[in-house]
């Protein structure tokens, strides 16, 4: 399946040669993914998956793979990124799960936006 990439990426990849960092605290339910992977398929990529060219292993974007599995990609966009030690690879993905999980939301300003 061909979906298109609306953002900025170092390549293309195929999916299942991807590795999830198994450190990563976060799970993703079924119903998560196959939101995601909705979205995805009706408005593109928007953000590619983050992988460390030190370990090869996924810093962001976890859930993006699993929906891209979910759907049959062929390829999805990557965005290749140097650490200089495991250390700052796995502060970046911390920070990354915890960032999101601080956000608010504001019920008022998404209008009658709603995902699936």
């Amino acid at each position: 399946m061909s979906i298109p990439v609306h953002c900025a990426h170092t390549a293309l990849v195929d999916p299942n040669t991807l590795k999830p960092n198994p450190v990563n605290p976060n799970r993703h339910s079924a119903h998560q993914i196959q939101l995601l992977a909705s979205i995805i398929q009706e408005q593109g990529w928007r953000n590619p998956v983050t992988v460390s060219k030190r370990s090869g292993l996924i810093v962001r974007g976890h859930g993006r793979l699993e929906a891209a599995l979910l759907i049959g990609c062929e390829t999805i966009p990557v965005d290749e990124q140097d650490y200089a030690s495991e250390a700052e690879e796995l502060a970046d993905l911390l920070a990354d799960n915890r960032l999101s999980e601080l956000a608010e939301l504001d019920e008022d300003a998404g209008g009658d936006l709603k995902a699936g």
